[in-house]
């Protein structure tokens, strides 16, 4: 992956994280995407 493209991925992770309150720090893609599930799956639960 060319280094420009890399930053603008790694950019957007960090802004992701950021946005969700996530840890940034200690948080890896994949611990991202399973919090993303999670509160997808919280906001689509039907009662």
């Amino acid at each position: 992956m060319p280094s420009d493209l890399l930053k603008a991925h790694q950019a957007n992770d960090r802004a992701v994280m950021q946005a969700y309150g996530m840890p940034i720090k200690e948080t890896d893609e994949a611990a991202c995407v399973a919090w993303l599930m999670r509160l997808y799956q919280e906001k689509t639960k039907q009662d």
